[in-house]
């Protein structure tokens, strides 16, 4: 039997299939409400006319329908969901997958994303896994008597169809390499770059060719973006303790209505510039400018209250590296076959703390979400721009690592079962202003940056505070000051490996492939390097996923 989970009705089914359990579809993305809205329809049912279900009826609806369809196979039940779509393009699971997974921990979950297993169904379909099977016996690769039988089939049934598909095969949308005479004319016998075009070049090397090789870009669209509203969040926390710091004043004892008129003053100030022309332009920029006032407001209000908790100074705003009048030299390295590298970047917070006789350091990255530090990203090449700044810092300040932290710029939304207090609110939107990070697992240091904590979670930093005064590894995002060292060489051998490769004239299509994203997503070169997995020399860089004390384990050798 075959059907649809809003309409199959059946019982006493042994085993059942449920396919296509991808975001967005299982389970399905609310249609728009109509010519009618849902407080129309109210109304109208309050007044003895009833219509079609409005919107929350129909979300309560599909996730019975759910239930009861998961709930039906008495022996077996199988889910699948697909990686990609007919396009190539990665798709996510269903947010129904995840909650079952924690339901049932021990669950077993096969993929054939990166070992294919092909069986035989239909006709149509057994003529493209046997080109399949054909192609990874071209490869190398075995063939089994079975499909050798079905290839013969299919040459035998149409022969021009086959041996058009089989020369297809053989063709490639390979980059080839840059020569080094070319090479040298791009980017000199020094390589001047940032960290965030070295993550670039990680998420794909022919993507970071196009944008900063031949310097490619799209005709810019009058829009805003999230360049944009990042842009002026960061230009306006910039200039707010530029403000304090000018003025001599101490940002811990400012009252909430000097921040405000300091605050309103200077968006105020910086939406006249011309830059920001568009977010004046209509009505509909003016309210998305409303809001992004609000998001602004609310998240220095987090911010001064985190450093109100703290023993931490802000050291300084937009700190630069090696650009003219920057505040600290320049990141250089040089490679073993000759080449230098210099590194140039900025800092968007830098926090210093004294403890015994010692100072600390913690950089602190401002993002337009919740942002969480993943070392499987970092010890692949795509997540190193605060360990860089890091070492860098420590090195010329002769400081110690204190942490790197993401302090999340959100319009905060409270979801509760309940109707909370105004305390409980504020609980709850202060938890979306908790900074994320890796921190020194030194508990005096961590009480510097928190000094309201003594046991349990820590409202500002990544750590949870056992009642004896120990750190708990389990529920604490920490590193050992011998681990930080290790992270910070492991960058910086990173840095040169993927320099080694940009200055051998590397631009390989070759996106990475990390929990359901890849470099593909968003890419704006789609269109020109025209990936496809099914085409001879195209593949993902396959990042695996461990949790970060086990990366932190190997690092030390453990």
């Amino acid at each position: 039997m075959l059907g649809d989970i809003d309409r199959t009705r059946s019982d006493k089914i042994k085993i059942l299939f449920v396919l296509g359990m991808n975001d967005g579809n299982f389970p399905k993305a609310n249609r728009q409400e109509g010519f009618l809205n849902d407080q129309d329809r109210i109304l109208l049912e309050e007044n003895g006319m009833e219509l079609a279900k409005n919107s929350l009826d129909s979300v309560y609806e599909s996730q019975f329908n759910i239930y009861r369809t998961l709930t039906l196979p008495e022996e077996k039940l199988y889910l699948s969901y697909c990686s990609s779509d007919k396009e190539g393009s990665s798709v996510r699971p269903s947010i129904m997958i995840k909650k079952i997974r924690r339901i049932f921990p021990k669950l077993e979950q096969k993929s054939d994303v990166i070992q294919k297993e092909y069986s035989v169904t239909n006709e149509q379909a057994s003529f493209e896994e046997a080109l399949q099977v054909y192609h990874e016996y071209l490869e190398g690769g075995k063939i089994e008597d079975v499909w050798r039988d079905i290839l013969l089939y299919f040459y035998q049934k149409n022969k021009k169809k086959f041996s058009r598909a089989v020369s297809g095969m053989h063709y490639t949308n390979g980059a080839e390499k840059i020569s080094l005479k070319n090479i040298k004319k791009m980017y000199g016998t020094t390589l001047k770059t940032t960290i965030s075009r070295l993550e670039k070049y990680r998420r794909c090397p022919f993507s970071f060719h196009m944008t900063y090789g031949l310097k490619l870009k799209e005709n810019e669209g009058f829009q805003m973006s999230a360049i944009d509203t990042g842009s002026f969040m960061h230009e306006v926390i910039d200039a707010f303790f530029a403000e304090v710091q000018n003025k001599n004043l101490n940002v811990k004892t400012l009252s909430e209505e000097k921040v405000l008129e300091i605050i309103d003053k200077i968006i105020e100030e910086i939406l006249q510039t011309s830059r920001y022309y568009i977010f004046s332009s209509s009505a509909k920029f003016k309210l998305m400018t409303r809001r992004l006032k609000k998001v602004v407001k609310q998240s220095i209000k987090y911010i001064i209250e985190s450093l109100r908790y703290s023993d931490f100074e802000v050291a300084g705003h937009e700190l630069e590296f090696g650009s003219k009048n920057a505040d600290y030299d320049a990141i250089k390295l040089q490679l073993e076959t000759g080449e230098n590298i210099e590194i140039i970047g900025k800092i968007d917070r830098l926090d210093v703390g004294q403890l015994n006789d010692k100072e600390y350091v913690r950089i602190i990255d401002y993002k337009s979400q919740i942002k969480r530090l993943d070392l499987n990203q970092v010890v692949a090449g795509l997540q190193i721009q605060l360990i860089t700044y890091l070492d860098a810092i420590t090195e010329q300040k002769n400081s110690e690592q204190a942490g790197i932290l993401y302090l999340g710029l959100v319009d905060s939304i409270v979801k509760a079962k309940k109707n909370l207090s105004e305390e409980e609110i504020e609980k709850e939107i202060r938890k979306n202003f908790k900074m994320q990070g890796l921190i020194l697992a030194d508990v005096n240091v961590i009480k510097m940056m928190d000094n309201q904590l003594e046991n349990g979670y820590s409202t500002t930093v990544p750590v949870y505070v056992g009642k004896n005064g120990e750190i708990s590894e389990k529920l604490s995002s920490v590193a050992s000051k011998e681990e930080f060292e290790k992270l910070q060489k492991k960058v910086k051998e990173m840095i040169k490996e993927i320099s080694q490769e940009i200055l051998a004239g590397n631009i390989s299509i070759k996106p990475y492939q990390y929990q359901g994203k890849t470099g593909c997503d968003y890419c704006q070169y789609k269109s020109i390097c025209m990936f496809n997995p099914n085409i001879k020399g195209n593949d993902y860089c396959y990042i695996n996923h461990r949790n970060n004390q086990d990366i932190l384990n190997e690092l030390m050798g453990g």
